[in-house]
């Protein structure tokens, strides 16, 4: 059943506020009444009627009194307003309309009137949300297609940059003869780089396509640290190599860590791809892997860049966050990074967090051991 719309009548004349009361709850409204403006300050915060009809002339507060009032509570500021009153003046009707009033009758009057005149002002504030919904819909759709165009040019530009990388150094290697050996491995270095670039692009696509599917792989085969982490780092390091970032590990491994072996490294990958990514020229990255005899295992990335703000931690979740770099590129990436790492992570029963850290930036991860009944391989 459709809600009744609530009127707050507010009159200090008892015949005139129960006559209204009847007439209006004839034509299907719910009443709340208040026989001063006191009582309808109260009534008004407590029931936040859809319209209010009130009295000027009563004891204090008045009419125009409980309007500037109510203007002033943000919640009750925008409920109609019509004013009651026995002056007929033109001034005093101005001065009704600029207290904030959505209309002003004289008494006395015709219920019918009073009635059409309510009628009037619901058509004209249901009018004004319709088009205020239509505004804020065409405001979304161009904040829609304004992400979805910022989306689809850093994608184009995520692909055409390695892939050109690739094939320009492949191609010198073919149509040049290198008098140096160490030049054409320098290029195909290079082309080696890029095509691991965008191996790791396809990676991310592939697991937001299986997350959002539900087909994410849930199979734990053992780690081997040095194999499936810590030689993929280095070369993941390689990319940076210009900036001269020294890697520090800190291992504690006393139990077989057990996960989906590429995603497990994919997603590690990216943590220190943003560690890498945001460090000073010269810095350090730490990478920190421990596990307890159970196989629980805890992963921790820290880097000396920025870091992020307090209230930036939950947002940077967000898919494709990084778009508010607009057209600058000032860094390279998606913004799928930290929301795909926390995504896997979760669906695999563990935790993905950033920490509070003296300098830079600190990320967490804790996943917990295989549990009996777990699928497993190897």
């Amino acid at each position: 059943m459709e809600n009744k719309r609530t009127i707050l009548i507010i009159d200090d004349d008892d015949a005139l506020r129960i006559g209204l009361a009847a007439t209006f709850q004839r034509k299907g409204f719910a009443v709340v009444l208040a026989g001063n403006g006191q009582a309808g300050l109260e009534k008004a915060r407590a029931a936040v009627p859809d319209l209010i009809i009130c009295d000027v002339m009563m004891p204090p507060p008045d009419g125009f009194e409980v309007r500037r009032l109510l203007s002033q509570t943000p919640p009750l500021a925008s409920i109609p307003f019509i004013f009651l009153t026995a002056r007929s003046g033109i001034e005093d009707r101005l001065s009704g309309i600029d207290n904030g009033a959505d209309d002003y009758i004289v008494k006395p009057f015709d219920p019918k009137e009073l009635v059409a005149r309510v009628e009037s002002v619901f058509r004209r504030v249901n009018l004004e949300q319709a088009r205020g919904r239509d505004q804020m819909k065409a405001l979304a759709d161009q904040e829609l297609e304004k992400f979805r165009q910022e989306v689809l040019q850093n994608f184009h530009h995520e692909l055409r940059t390695p892939l050109t990388n690739i094939m320009l150094p492949l191609e010198a290697a073919l149509k040049q003869k290198f008098s140096d050996p160490e030049e054409q491995v320098r290029f195909l270095r290079t082309a080696l780089l890029n095509a691991d670039r965008l191996e790791s692009l396809m990676t991310d696509f592939i697991l937001l396509t299986n997350l959002d599917q539900g087909n994410l792989n849930m199979v734990r085969q053992p780690i081997d640290v040095e194999t499936q982490i810590l030689a993929p780092a280095r070369r993941r390091l390689q990319r940076y190599e210009e900036k001269h970032i020294q890697l520090i590990t800190h291992l504690s491994v006393q139990g077989q860590i057990n996960a989906p072996r590429k995603e497990f490294t994919h997603i590690i990958l990216h943590l220190l791809d943003n560690a890498f990514k945001f460090s000073p020229q010269g810095g350090s990255v730490e990478l920190s892997i421990s596990s307890d005899p159970g196989g629980n295992t805890s992963v921790g990335v820290s880097d000396q860049g920025p870091g992020i703000p307090v209230g930036l931690r939950e947002k940077v979740f967000e898919r494709y966050y990084q778009r508010s770099q607009g057209n600058s590129r000032e860094y390279e990436g998606l913004g799928v990074g930290l929301p795909l790492a926390r995504a896997v992570i979760e669906k695999w029963g563990g935790r993905l967090l950033i920490l509070d850290a003296p300098v830079g930036c600190r990320i967490g991860m804790y996943l917990p051991a295989q549990a009996p009944g777990e699928p497993a391989y190897g």
